[in-house]
């Protein structure tokens, strides 16, 4: 009897420790995950790639985040997610204890936004508009545009990736890179360059550089579907005829401060892009074209208008001569 009664005894109290172990940790796990930041945080970091927790918890605690990088580091061993932090820029938002921190770190779907980037614009309002949105580094995402051997990577032969930034809606969970950003929308863009398009482009003895100048020319002339096939035309009966473009998108693109309303003056600005001044296509896109004006660039409509001017009610009026065209300009100006 007096065994039993030992091993009852012997049990209850290996029992109770149990229960106090238990609670001693869950506590312990409760204060460290619910330690406090010094200020609500909204914030972003960059964890470099190949990144120890230990440095991205010196990172933290640099930027006066976290009291020391302890902290941060058994945080993540009490999530079980000592191993789980990836290379990106991470998007910090509403961060209370180290246990949001730590949530935000490992989750690439908390924060993660959409991004929406309209057709016709340039590399450099691509990447404000990201910018706006979600914090990535503007200048790295222009130098990557720019970035030979990357382009090259992309298996792009181009001096810079105008034209390949492709205008669409794209999910950007938390982490995602610059890079990452780049070469899902040059991969949109060789998808609008299929099969057909690139077939359509060589029978009018276009590449798919060419392709892409004259889909961004169209995208900067119009934005109703129903002309795009139409200004293509326009442009593709110039280029038949050895005549200038003396496309507005071009002057546009020359402009050192970037695309606007243009000036009188403007015309005669010195840039190879500038049409009013040097004949053929440009050296390349002027802006980013959707996929509507990259069909059309291939697919001109059976016309033989020269000229169009702006109607004044968003669309545009086409003429096949100059003195048509000068007439038109004068009865628009007289308000007929």
């Amino acid at each position: 009897m007096r065994s039993i009664k030992g091993n009852d005894d012997r049990g209850r109290w290996l029992s109770a420790i149990s229960v106090a172990l238990l609670l001693v940790i869950v506590t312990g796990r409760y204060l460290v995950l619910s330690w406090p930041i010094p200020a609500i945080l909204d914030d972003h970091i960059v964890i470099p790639e190949g990144a120890s927790a230990y440095q991205v918890a010196r990172a933290l605690h640099e930027r006066g985040y976290i009291p020391n990088e302890k902290l941060f580091v058994n945080a993540l061993r009490l999530k079980f997610k000592a191993r789980s932090l990836k290379p990106g820029l991470f998007r910090l938002v509403n961060v209370r204890m180290i246990g949001d921190l730590v949530d935000q770190l490992i989750d690439p779907q908390r924060n993660a936004v959409w991004v929406t980037i309209p057709e016709g614009k340039t590399r450099m309002e691509v990447a404000r508009f990201f910018g706006a949105k979600y914090p990535i580094d503007t200048a790295r995402f222009l130098a990557l545009t720019e970035d030979k051997i990357f382009i090259s990577k992309l298996g792009l032969d181009a001096k810079d990736l105008e034209g390949y930034l492709f205008p669409e809606t794209y999910y950007l969970p938390n982490g995602t890179t610059e890079r990452e950003i780049i070469t899902r929308m040059v991969a949109q863009t060789r998808e609008a360059l299929s099969v057909a398009v690139i077939r359509r482009g060589a029978e009018l003895g276009f590449d798919e550089g060419a392709i892409l100048t004259m889909a961004s020319i169209v995208e900067g002339e119009t934005r109703i579907d129903s002309e795009r096939t139409i200004v293509s035309a326009v442009y593709h009966n110039r280029l038949k005829k050895g005549m200038r473009l003396q496309a507005d998108p071009t002057v546009q693109f020359s402009l050192p401060e970037g695309p606007r309303r243009l000036l009188y003056r403007d015309y005669d600005v010195r840039s190879e892009y500038n049409t009013y001044l040097h004949g053929g296509l440009p050296p390349g896109p002027v802006n980013n074209p959707g996929r509507a004006s990259i069909e059309a660039a291939v697919s001109p409509a059976d016309v033989d208008y020269l000229y169009f001017v702006a109607s004044g009610d968003g669309g545009h009026i086409f003429t096949r001569s100059l003195g048509e065209h000068n007439g038109t300009i004068d009865r628009l100006r007289q308000g007929d």
